[in-house]
């Protein structure tokens, strides 16, 4: 009996340690923490209670709404989400640029990773090269993720054409910027 005791004791800690502030943070495909397709952009400030959001227009511009800025506690942009219409009124989320830590996929990807983690955990579907960087494609989990071609060898940093292969960027370029794409589900 005291071990059945000790044995659901056991459960109940595991389960308040795992109370989804892990999965707050989780990105996967379609989802950031708690943030989905269908998440309506009037719910950001009950969704994200412990962060502050930027004040923001929900008037348009040019068919354009404008980016909004969530702020962690310390008062630090921590997401941009950008806005897309929906039905022509209902406003959704259609990406997320993260820029906190915290965000990291199962496997551990995040803002703070470097290459190695992309290739060792994600098959790249694309790789994109522009003047100042590369842009890699990541179906698996809707993301694309840029490297600063600062960070490549010398003979890739200033041709825009030529075709860059995923083994020619080295293991430790540090991600750039890391958005997350979501899909429409309708």
């Amino acid at each position: 009996m005291k071990l059945l005791s000790l044995f659901g004791s056991l459960l109940l800690v595991l389960l308040v340690s795992c109370d989804g502030s892990t999965s707050k943070t989780l990105i996967s495909k379609n989802q950031l923490g708690q943030l989905t397709p269908k998440t309506e952009i009037k719910d950001l400030k009950t969704i994200l209670e412990t962060d502050s959001i930027a004040d923001f227009d929900i008037e348009t511009r040019f068919g354009k709404t404008e980016e909004i800025e969530i702020f962690d506690s310390k008062g630090k942009v921590s997401l941009i989400v950008e806005p897309k219409f929906k039905n022509d009124t209902l406003l959704t989320i259609d990406e997320i640029q993260i820029l906190d830590s915290r965000y990291k996929t199962e496997e551990g990807l995040g803002i703070d990773s470097n290459f190695k983690a992309i290739y060792k955990n994600y098959k790249i579907d694309n790789i994109q090269n522009s003047i100042n960087s590369v842009i890699l494609n990541i179906n698996e989990i809707g993301a694309y993720i840029v490297i600063d071609k600062k960070h490549l060898p010398s003979e890739l940093r200033f041709d825009s054409e030529i075709k860059i292969e995923a083994n020619q960027i080295p293991d430790e370029a540090p991600i750039k910027y890391f958005w997350l794409k979501f899909k429409n589900l309708d």
